[in-house]
Parts: C-alpha cells; sequence; structure tokens
C-alpha cells in the first residue's frame, strides 16, 4: 500500500482549495493558503491588523483634527468601533471610582421684613446659584493622579449637574492638553467627555459660541505634587485662563475636589528629576499606585466645593487680548478666593500654592 506523505497532504490540500467555488468566504481561502506555507492562522490574523494599526496611528498623529473642532450639537456620539469600545470601558468602571457630593460655597442673601400692625415678621432666603445664561470658566483643582471632579462636568445627573441643573450640556466644554489627543485609546476616552484642545485659538473659537469652559489649571505638573494629606496646586503662574476670561467676559469659578489627592498613594522618588523632565519635555512621570496595586483610585469620598463667581468686566472687543494689569489684578482674586474656600471647609489640612 501506498503512503502519503506530508507534503503530498498539502499538495492535495491546496489541489482542494483550488477547487472551491468563487462565493467562499476570502478568509477561508487565505487561512488554508497560510496553512499551506506553515504559517499559523494567528499570525494570519496579527498580519492582517498591521496596515489598520499603522493607518490608525498615521491618522491620529498626523491626519486627524477632531480635537479643534468645537461640537456644539449635544452629547457626543460614537464614530467608530474602537469609540464605541472605549466608551462601553469608560462607562463600566466608573462604579469603582470614588461618590462625589457637590457643596456650592456662596453666602446666601437673607431678606427680613417685619409688619407692626400684625406684630408678624417674614424672613426670605435667595440662595446664590448658577444662572445658565452666563459664561463661566470653571478652573478645577487639584489635578491629583486622576482628576476626578473633572468627571461632575461630563456626566449627566452627576453631583455637579444636580446641584446646578442647566449647566451640563453642549454648552459645557472641557479642554486638555494637545497630547491627550495623540494616546490611542485614551484620546476615546476623552472625546467620550466632550473634550477640545487647549489651545488658544480653539478655546477662543468655544467661548465666542457662548460656551462655558472648565479646566484642571495645575495640569501634569500638579500631578507630581500630588500626595495623600496634601493639598498643593499649581497656580502662580498660570494665567491662561484668566485672560481668556477677560477677553470674553466670562465669570471665574474655583472649584476644588476635596480629598482628590487622597485616592492614590504616590511616591516622591526622583521627584526633582521629574519636574525637571515635565519642564523640558513635557512628559510628567508620577509614581503611584491605587486599589489592589491597580490603577483604580482608593473609595475614598470627595466633596467637590465650587465658589461663588468672580464676574470679569465686559470687554470693549469681545476676544481682544485685556492688558496684563488687569489679569494680573483677576488672577490675584481668584487666587484670595480659592484659599478663602479652601480654609472655610477644610480643617485638615492646609492650601499651598506654587
Amino acid at each position: 500500500m501506498a503512503t502519503t506523505t506530508r507534503s503530498d497532504d498539502r499538495h492535495d490540500n491546496f489541489g482542494r482549495i483550488l477547487w472551491i467555488p468563487h462565493y467562499t468566504n476570502h478568509l477561508c481561502l487565505s487561512t488554508h493558503v497560510f496553512w499551506y506555507w506553515n504559517i499559523p492562522p494567528a499570525t494570519t490574523l496579527w498580519t492582517l491588523w498591521i496596515p489598520f494599526a499603522v493607518l490608525y496611528v498615521v491618522q491620529i498623529l498626523l491626519l486627524d483634527q477632531t480635537h479643534r473642532v468645537v461640537l456644539n450639537s449635544g452629547p457626543p456620539q460614537p464614530r467608530y468601533c474602537l469609540e464605541r469600545a472605549a466608551w462601553a470601558f469608560a462607562d463600566s468602571i466608573w462604579k469603582y471610582y470614588p461618590s462625589v457630593e457637590c457643596v456650592p460655597c456662596f453666602s446666601s442673601e437673607t431678606t427680613t421684613t417685619s409688619s407692626n400692625s400684625t406684630a408678624a415678621t417674614t424672613t426670605t432666603t435667595t440662595a446664590t446659584t448658577l444662572d445658565p445664561s452666563r459664561q463661566y470658566i470653571f478652573g478645577v483643582h487639584p489635578h491629583g493622579i486622576h482628576c476626578i471632579p473633572l468627571g461632575q462636568f461630563t456626566a449627566k445627573d452627576s453631583a455637579f449637574d444636580k446641584t446646578f441643573p442647566g449647566l451640563y450640556g453642549p454648552k459645557l466644554t472641557g479642554i486638555c492638553a494637545t497630547v491627550i489627543f495623540k494616546i490611542p485609546v485614551v484620546r476615546e476616552l476623552f472625546f467620550h467627555m466632550g473634550y477640545v484642545d487647549a489651545s488658544r485659538s480653539v478655546c477662543c473659537d468655544a467661548l465666542s459660541q457662548g460656551q462655558s469652559l472648565f479646566i484642571c489649571v495645575g495640569g501634569e505638573e500638579e500631578s507630581l505634587y500630588s500626595c495623600p494629606g496634601q493639598d498643593i496646586v499649581v497656580l502662580q503662574k498660570r494665567k491662561g485662563f484668566v485672560r481668556l476670561a477677560l477677553s470674553y467676559g466670562a465669570d471665574l469659578v474655583p472649584v476644588f475636589g476635596v480629598g482628590n489627592t487622597d485616592t492614590y498613594e504616590t511616591y516622591s522618588f526622583a521627584l526633582s528629576w521629574r519636574l525637571w523632565l515635565q519642564k523640558k519635555a513635557g512628559i510628567a512621570l508620577p509614581i503611584f499606585h491605587g486599589r489592589w496595586f491597580t490603577t483604580l483610585p482608593y473609595p475614598v469620598p470627595i466633596k467637590l466645593l465650587v465658589g461663588k463667581p468672580i464676574p470679569t468686566p465686559t470687554p470693549k472687543v469681545l476676544g481682544a487680548n485685556p492688558d496684563d494689569a488687569l489679569v494680573d489684578e483677576y488672577h490675584a482674586k481668584y487666587i484670595e478666593a480659592l484659599k478663602d474656600m479652601h480654609a472655610k471647609h477644610v480643617h485638615d489640612r492646609t492650601l499651598i500654592v506654587r
């Protein structure tokens, strides 16, 4: 009896492939061909994905400008499968994040009326709130490892949305550094939350459309100072958000997340070198861990303090660059308001402004 060698089997299988009808799935054909050349199907799959991966990287690094487009048509919708997957992942992990309580730090206005004829006294108390018809720039502090308070501005029915109804939606836009939109998957998460690029041109475009902005002022530098039990904000030289507010007459609102720096354990190893790297190259390398030594935060309750709006003068020319003296004046007012708010509501630590 004649024996069939392994090589003969390959040729027989390849011959049968040639007779597969033309309507057969091309993936089946390619799998058999790669098997004939002794290449595993798993390798075939990766080989097929390489062009798509290269195209995606080129798209986000060189071509895509979505982060510079100010949308004003309601909450964003996923555009492709990766965004859908990233958004579904983000929605699924929020249950592991700390609870947030929103606390308006406003002084109430009380009016008392007396009537001599009836010996009656009527007291009317009007609580200050945020008028949805006005424009605001919310400065959010501190960054921490993850600025969890920012999520309050991007989610419907959040503690912030329930406390200040009418602000959440297409008229409230977050801004963040350009590099965020160059990191695969991370950019999809920030698109999900409605963020745009933090460049001045994009911010001016948003403000000229009547939108309000929220920004973590201290940025990645502030994340390096994050330490449990301490509140350190990077603010002394951060004046860009004040300049924007004065250019468009938007009110400045200080916001502070008490407990945000307690959600991760951090380490100061080589801190001076990491600060140097951040300043020279814009790369922040915080050393930290969360629950179970993962990136999930510890379940520390966060109290979101929302300060009283600081009104700015109406500019003579909308979008015009304000005088440096005026910027310094309102920057000092903002820092003072933030310090006062922190001192009145946080008693176990002092605020350090760098």
